[in-house]
């Protein structure tokens, strides 16, 4: 038995998600993983042959440590993260170095999500080409900074902007200086994948929803 957990904040995104895993695998069985208790649950029947499907705001800010988590509980789950639109290379280079096995974006495109789910259901790596150069190699090396895990400062940083703070409030209340807040910021959207200011006032969302105790080894 295949089971689908779809995990995701964003309703549009999980309708468009279940729609094309009925279609790429039709026999499996696909579950609303709406809480946490409900992916853990579902992740301990080790019998089961398991994929994770995630949008990239459901784990919230901070995805090593969850990731780290989820796999030890179930090490032969493979994990996906979708995203409706084109690629955020940024992002997509950081599920890279998190060693997940897709990233799929424009999955609006029915066919073509599709098609990437049964490749990772069969077991081989998906992600977009935007993210390779012209030998075909994932661009990692050269975009480090861009893809390594949140750090403290930036995370602070995006409570606050999620939250309506300028950057010299921010400044204020953190004691960071004025230009260290807009550094912070800057690698903060990078990695979270950022198109809108809405984007921080999601993470903050989720972040505060999330079941701290079964997280612990997290934020």
């Amino acid at each position: 038995m295949v089971k689908v957990i779809v995990g995701m904040t964003d309703d549009y995104t999980k309708k468009l998600t279940m729609e094309c895993v009925s279609k790429a695998l039709p026999k499996a069985q696909l579950i609303d993983g709406s809480s946490d208790m409900e992916i853990f649950y579902h992740l301990q029947k080790a019998e089961d042959e398991i994929i994770v499907i995630f949008d990239r705001f459901f784990l919230s800010y901070i995805l090593k440590f969850k990731l780290i988590y989820l796999k030890a509980m179930n090490n032969r789950m493979k994990i996906v993260f979708c995203e409706r639109g084109s690629c955020i290379r940024e992002f997509g280079l950081r599920l890279y170095e998190l060693g997940v096995d897709g990233f799929i974006c424009d999955i609006e495109h029915e066919d073509l999500f599709v098609a990437k789910l049964k490749k990772v259901e069969n077991g081989d790596k998906c992600f977009p080409d935007e993210m390779k150069d012209s030998d075909g190699y994932l661009q990692v090396n050269s975009d480090r900074k861009g893809c390594v895990e949140i750090t403290c400062a930036e995370f602070t940083v995006g409570l606050y902007l999620g939250k309506g703070f300028t950057n010299k409030e921010i400044s204020r209340i953190t004691g960071f200086s004025i230009n260290a807040v807009r550094n912070h910021a800057h690698w903060l959207k990078k990695k979270i994948g950022f198109k809108c200011l809405n984007d921080l006032t999601v993470l903050n969302q989720r972040y505060a929803h999330l079941d701290i105790r079964s997280w612990h080894l997290g934020n």
